[in-house]
């Protein structure tokens, strides 16, 4: 039977040292992967996020948003769903008239048989719909809403108004025709546009915290600051108690906004994006980018440490991720290439180390000319003496 032989003090240090550099390798490795994994996790967030949003306006056939707050480093998705639809095909003696979610009562409207699809609502001054107080009514992070409208007059004096639900917001038609809106005290105006009297028009308004946009026919004619819309106790109504549209009213939509899961990132992450003027991006009720908004394609660039990743949708709001890594040396490497090229100039220093100045040339033959045609030679730069450089237009100098 072979003798047992032992392991030597050096052989141990030695497994030791080769286990250690293992273990050390692996930590690096594995906070390296971590630190991927997170990377990549905040990209595939906000591609479930604009998912969510396309697919919850597929199935509501409804206006979403993404809103994208750049200062704070979050990603909210908004959906809107409808809370009242009103068609203004039935009315009782009671003055009630059926829709979806809710009802409502004609308070000195009528039933007019010519609307844009059957039946309509006809409003005078002092003649309403009121559509309830209810809480869904509220829109306080945002609302939509819209309605066909047939104005009888062809002077627009005083206001009119198309929707009102006081101390909150409504969507009036003001002087010469200038549709104006206002939700949490911003106002407003379609200044290059006015509504034009005996024909039906769509108006709309739509306003989360961040915009307010009027649209006329599904074309943007205003747009301006949003905010937060304040609670009131007011009833919403089509038209006003004093002061309503005199025309005809069709086919009432409103639907609030609702926000859904918040996509916060870390600190050390930061994200641009190419949806300006608006901060949100915008899909209508196909899943498609809303061209009310968006005119392109867009991009939402999430950068952290060296990487950046991209998500570019597409104009059928379809998503997809790019990544770029080594952004730093790409971007030293534009700097260089956009730095104007070295002069072959030598530079001449003094003995202390400051820049000499430099050495007088031979007058050349234009000089040589000169001075035999009577002019002054150019005086010479005096010992010690830099004279400035002289700025071309291109902004580069040349010392002479």
């Amino acid at each position: 039977m072979p003798a047992l032989r032992g392991v030597t003090l050096m052989e141990l240090l030695a497994v030791l040292a080769i286990v250690s550099m293992m273990m050390a390798l692996g930590v690096g490795t594995y906070v390296k992967m971590s630190t991927t994994f997170k990377e990549q996790g905040a990209a595939s967030q906000l591609d479930v996020a604009l998912r969510q949003a396309r697919n919850a306006a597929v199935s509501a056939n409804a206006p979403a948003f993404v809103e994208l707050d750049v200062e704070h480093r979050r990603i909210v998705p908004w959906v809107y769903h409808t809370v009242g639809f009103w068609h203004f095909e039935d009315r009782n003696d009671l003055g009630k008239t059926t829709g979806a979610y809710h009802d409502a009562i004609m308070r000195g409207a009528e039933s007019y048989p010519d609307g844009k699809v059957g039946k309509c609502v006809r409003l005078r001054e002092g003649a309403c719909v009121e559509l309830g107080s209810d809480p869904d009514f509220d829109c306080e992070d945002g609302g939509y809403l819209e309605a066909y409208i047939r104005p009888a007059t062809y002077v627009f004096t005083g206001d009119n108004f198309v929707f009102s639900k006081k101390n909150a917001y409504y969507l009036k038609v003001g002087l010469r025709g200038i549709l104006e809106g206002n939700s949490g005290g911003k106002t407003v105006k379609s200044t290059g546009y006015s509504i034009v009297p005996g024909r039906w028009s769509k108006v709309a308004m739509a306003w989360d915290r961040h915009s307010t946009r009027l649209l006329v026919d599904d074309c943007l004619v205003g747009a301006g600051l949003g905010g937060k819309t304040p609670l009131s106790d007011y009833p919403l109504m089509v038209g006003h108690e004093t002061a309503s549209l005199d025309g005809l009213v069709d086919e009432v939509r409103v639907m609030s906004a609702a926000p859904g899961n918040v996509l916060e990132f870390p600190k050390n992450c930061s994200f641009k994006h190419t949806a300006a003027p608006w901060n949100a991006v915008y899909f209508a009720g196909d899943g498609s980018l809303d061209l009310r908004y968006h005119a392109g394609p867009l991009s939402i660039t999430i950068i952290q440490g060296p990487r950046t990743r991209t998500v570019n949708i597409s104009m059928l709001g379809q998503t997809s991720i790019a990544e770029v890594e080594h952004v730093e040396s790409q971007d030293q490497g534009a700097a260089t290439a956009a730095a104007p090229p070295p002069s072959n100039k030598l530079k001449l220093s003094g003995p202390d180390g400051s820049e000499a100045p430099p050495k007088a040339k031979a007058p050349d033959a234009k000089n040589t000319s000169a001075e035999k045609q009577g002019q002054a030679p150019p005086p010479a730069a005096k010992s010690g003496e830099i004279k400035a450089p002289s700025v071309k237009p291109d902004g580069k100098g040349e010392a002479k």
